[in-house]
């Protein structure tokens, strides 16, 4: 009789650091797993990871514990299969993400901004249009996100749909969440108190740097400052027992670096101690403004440094970073726009799929909704923006070993622009990144 012996191997999305100076920290971004492993046991995991012959089973100890988080795989496991079935799981058709911009209109003028301003306010019948569209669908998972110009200008859209659609989603036993991208000049108490209620508990918020910083580049539309009305609407929000989360996202420049210290300490003052307030880091960028040709940038392996610094600071102050460890699952760095079933929906219903682009270019707009609630889409266009990924050709994704956390999909903008997708910040410096995971999994446990 033949008994056959199992046999394994490692997982090519392995990722190994030492940054830290002590503990080996590995990731796997096709199981999502992280861990660091004792300085005793760092020689043998180094050596079961490392085998290029397979390892003989069965598995035990520390071996066991490396298989039962996908660092080691059965020897003929085909993972680069799995990982494209779990790439194909954004093609469910439960499920519907909606930007919203009830208006596309600003009251501020950021020196960075892109955009342009040309719609006003939502009207009416669309606006009907929009609750149409969603009772259409047979959904299993909502998610509403507004966007703009400044959605709180067009307050009154973003209470009613708000309202509305956790009402709808409650009644008919579908998964509800919102969020909001806001520069909270308008986040008074009324509008908190009715919205909070009703699931829209997501806040993007940028606070770019100290009171003169910011106002330095965060402009009203009439020239007046924006940071004391900002932090004067965080403080209400910190002030009340609703859950939500605040990401507090600062844009930074060359400049704007040699200041961190000061406003990680500006934040840790006003919301430090309240697990609610998070913070989110982004370089600056050429994003399609009129300004910038004037904007000084930093360079990709300078934002991906800046970036791991700017994080290492926050986690010192006791802030986690927004959605780091969501990002570093499987799929966690894919786009929105990739997405087939997310779509941006202009004020006059122009549906797009990236919220950078907008109408600046014809391939981004997609579709109509219409005020029947029929929404028309040109799949050409839409094939644009999900139908590549990391597994085509011969390209740098094919073989990357974080390549389950993104697929080629960072951006599709870029595919579209680029020879090839660029990676993002955290990608570029993995081995400095993945301690700073690793401290943030563990506030969770920190009594």
């Amino acid at each position: 009789m033949t008994i056959s012996v199992e046999r394994y191997k490692p997982s090519r999305f392995n990722n190994l650091s030492t940054a830290d100076g002590s503990n080996l920290i590995i990731f796997n971004s096709l199981s999502g797993a992280i861990g660091a492993i004792p300085i005793e046991q760092t020689k043998e995991v180094k050596a079961l990871l490392a085998s290029k012959s397979g390892i003989v089973g069965p598995l035990s100890g520390i071996a066991s514990d490396l298989f039962d988080g996908g660092f080691l795989v059965s020897y003929n496991t085909n993972e680069d299969e799995i990982n494209h079935r779990k790439y194909l799981e954004k093609y469910q058709e439960k499920y519907l993400n909606l930007f919203l911009m009830p208006t596309e209109n600003c009251n501020f003028r950021c020196i960075y901004c892109y955009e342009s301003f040309l719609r006003g306010k939502m009207e009416p019948e669309l606006v009907e249009g929009v609750k149409k569209f969603v009772e259409s669908r047979d959904l299993a998972k909502f998610e509403l996100s507004w966007f703009g110009g400044e959605p709180l200008l067009a307050s009154d859209i973003v209470i009613e749909l708000t309202q509305y659609f956790y009402n709808y989603c409650s009644e008919n036993k579908i998964e509800f969440s919102s969020g909001i991208t806001t520069n909270a000049s308008l986040l008074t108490p009324d509008v908190v108190e009715a919205i909070l209620p009703y699931g829209l508990n997501y806040f993007q918020i940028t606070i770019d740097g100290i009171k003169d910083e910011h106002d330095s580049k965060r402009i009203s539309i009439d020239g007046s400052p924006s940071f004391e009305r900002i932090i004067t609407n965080l403080r209400y929000l910190k002030s009340t027992n609703h859950p939500f989360m605040v990401a507090l996202r600062h844009n930074y420049d060359p400049a704007g670096l040699k200041m961190l210290p000061e406003f990680i300490e500006l934040i840790k003052d006003e919301f430090g101690g309240d697990s609610r307030f998070t913070t989110m880091f982004q370089p600056v960028g050429a994003w399609g403004g009129e300004n910038d040709m004037d904007l000084n940038l930093c360079g990709s392996r300078g934002a991906a440094d800046a970036m791991v610094h700017a994080k290492r600071l926050a986690i010192q102050a006791g802030f986690k970073n927004s959605f780091q460890l969501e990002s570093f699952r499987p799929n966690g760095y894919v786009c929105y726009a990739a997405h087939p079933s997310s779509f941006v929906i202009g004020s006059d219903g122009k549906v797009y799929k990236c919220t950078v682009e907008l109408d600046y270019h014809d391939r981004n707009i997609v579709g109509q909704l219409h005020t029947n609630g029929e929404m028309t889409l040109d799949w050409r266009k839409m094939a644009l923006w999900v139908e590549t990924n990391g597994r085509d050709g011969d390209t740098k994704c094919t073989k990357c070993s974080f390549s389950a956390a993104c697929h080629g999909a960072v951006c599709p903008k870029q595919w579209m622009d680029e020879p090839e997708c660029g990676c993002p910040s955290e990608r570029l410096a993995i081995r400095e990144t993945l301690p700073l995971i690793l401290l943030e999994s563990e506030m969770d446990h920190k009594i």
